[in-house]
Parts: structure tokens; C-alpha cells; sequence
């Protein structure tokens, strides 16, 4: 049975998004999309020179970058400062597990987690770096080893559609919250340092074990989190609802056992961990299920071109 790519995504329509960033329209050039693809800037050994600034001369400063013309313009010496960039390796862990089938606008939580983890992949491997990566469900992790070709990132997409593709046919939601501890426990395993570790979630499934994992992960590593959410997370606490899937209808009942409440609560602490993520140096972005994933990284570019 096939669905609105709105709701489930396949391989073909992953690969599709190559074109997209071949032509420049996504991952605008703000730190944190750098860090998604692959970059990073350093003053180590590296592959391109990226010009600074222009600071007064330091004993040790390269000669060959003394900034003559300010030096005769000031009557004292000043050196130009370079940022290198090395390579990164990419590793991309991407929650397809059956809690990111939902949306109550436009898209599922999973497809737009799939359509960003395919938009990384694409920019990393035109920019000729390594890529690989997990996609786990409720039950199985599917590990790609990081490589510098295109068969390996089309192996890592076609785990991620398989996986999406998967979540409309099962008929119930399962909570399997080892899974996304034992998927950062494996990729503890399979990096080394100096990867770009993405995770892409909504993070519903994560505990003390999860942060402890990520901060772990993030001593030798740079972590981004992109956290995938809808906005009925932050409405269960209204009235009443009836929640469908096109075939079959539940009804949310606020009242029962305080459901709204504990959620919210849950909500509450999430929004807490996440900004002490930040404070471990760990970028959070926050993306939707209300519109297109072109539109969000678009509307991003635009803000960091005002700013």
C-alpha cells in the first residue's frame, strides 16, 4: 500500500533531496548546519584556508601573514588570522521507531526526520567527507559503517526509508525506551573523536541514561540534537480529542489519571534537559511537523542573514 510522502517516505524520494542540495537551496551556512555538514572549523592541520581577522602581530605569528598594508597604516606590525578546515566524519542517528509515526498537521515526525538525515548525507558526500550512521525502530538497529562513497550513504538511506516505510503497517504503538540508550551506546563504539554525531528524534523516548550517553558522547565529538517536534505536544493539556489515523479513532481524555498533566510535565523536563544539552556545548535545533523542511531551513537562513 503506498502513502502521501507527507506520512511515509521511500528511497526514491530520499534521493530525490540530492538535487536540492546540489543546488545550494538547503543547510544554510550557519554554525550549527556547518557542524550537520560535516565541517568544521579549526586552527589545526586542514584543507582550506577561511580569512578571520586582522590582530596585532603575536612572536610565533607565520611572517608570510603580516598584513603589510596595516602595519604601514597603524606604524605597528599586525597578522592576518586564518581558520582552517579539516575533515569531519558524519555520523547520523536517526529515530524510526514507531512513537516518531505522528503528526497532527502536515508532516509525520518520521519523514521529516528521514528527509534531514537523507539532506546531511548528500551535503557530506559532496563535500567528500565521510558518512554513515544508525536508524533504529523499536526492536532493531541498523549500523552503517562511515565511509567517503555514495554506496554507503545509498545503503544508509535505504535502512532509513525501509524502516519508514515500515511504521504505517504496525498495529500498535510500542514504547521501547532501551533502544535509543543502545543505539548512543553503539555509536560510543563505533567513533572515535573528532565525528559530527546527529541525532534526530523528538526525544520522547530519553532519560538520565540518554544525557549521560550524550554528554560521553560529546567530550570528543561535536553532538548536535535535532529535536523533532509537532504542535500537538504542547496542546495535550486542552480539552478533549479525538485522534485518528485515517482509519481507526481514539479519544485523549484530559481527565483520565491526569493524563494532561504528566504530560505537560514530561514536556516541561524535555525543554530542561534540552537547554542543559546546550550548556555542554550541544546545538539543539528544533524542527516541526507543520511545514516543509525546505521552508523551516529556509526561513533559518533568512534569520542568519538579518542577523
Amino acid at each position: 500500500m503506498s502513502y502521501p510522502e507527507k506520512v511515509a517516505i521511500g528511497s526514491a524520494a530520499l534521493m530525490r533531496l540530492e538535487y536540492a542540495v546540489n543546488q545550494g537551496n538547503f543547510l544554510p551556512p550557519k554554525p550549527v548546519f556547518s557542524l550537520l555538514a560535516g565541517k568544521h572549523a579549526s586552527k589545526l592541520r586542514g584543507r582550506g584556508l577561511d580569512f578571520e581577522e586582522v590582530r596585532r602581530y603575536v612572536p610565533g605569528d607565520d611572517i608570510r601573514h603580516i598584513d603589510w598594508k596595516v602595519t604601514a597604516r597603524t606604524k605597528v606590525t599586525h597578522s592576518k588570522v586564518f581558520n582552517e578546515e579539516k575533515e569531519r566524519p558524519a555520523f547520523v542517528i536517526c529515530d524510526q521507531s514507531s512513537a516518531m509515526f505522528f503528526g497532527s498537521v502536515a508532516y509525520t515526525k518520521s519523514v521529516i526526520a528521514a528527509q534531514l538525515a537523507a539532506l546531511s548525507g548528500f551535503k557530506v558526500l559532496k563535500q567528500g567527507d565521510r558518512i554513515g550512521g544508525i536508524v533504529f525502530d523499536d526492536e532493531q538497529i541498523a549500523f552503517v559503517q562511515p565511509k567517503r562513497n555514495r554506496k554507503t550513504l545509498m545503503h544508509f538511506l535505504d535502512q532509513v526509508a525501509a524502516k519508514n516505510l515500515a511504521l504505517p503497517e504496525k498495529k500498535t504503538l510500542q514504547r521501547n525506551t532501551a533502544i535509543l540508550n543502545r543505539s548512543l551506546y553503539q555509536a560510543e563504539m563505533s567513533v572515535s573523536k573528532d565525528f559530527v554525531v546527529t541525532l534526530i528524534t523528538d526525544m520522547n523516548e530519553a532519560d538520565e541514561e540518554t544525557y549521560s550517553r550524550l554528554i560521553r558522547l560529546s567530550r570528543h565529538n561535536d553532538v548536535i540534537i535535532v529535536h523533532i517536534s509537532d504542535p500537538m505536544d504542547e496542546e495535550l493539556t486542552g480539552s478533549d480529542m479525538v485522534l485518528t489515523d485515517g482509519k481507526k479513532q481514539l479519544l485523549w481524555d484530559r481527565e483520565k489519571k491526569n493524563a494532561g498533566e504528566k504530560y505537560i510535565s514530561r514536556q516541561s523536563v524535555l525543554a530542561e534537559k534540552l537547554v542543559k544539552m546546550e550548556r555542554y556545548g550541544m546545538p539543539v535545533l528544533t524542527l516541526n511537523t507543520s511545514d516543509s523542511l525546505e521552508k523551516q531551513l529556509n526561513e533559518i537562513l533568512n534569520e542568519g542573514r538579518r542577523a
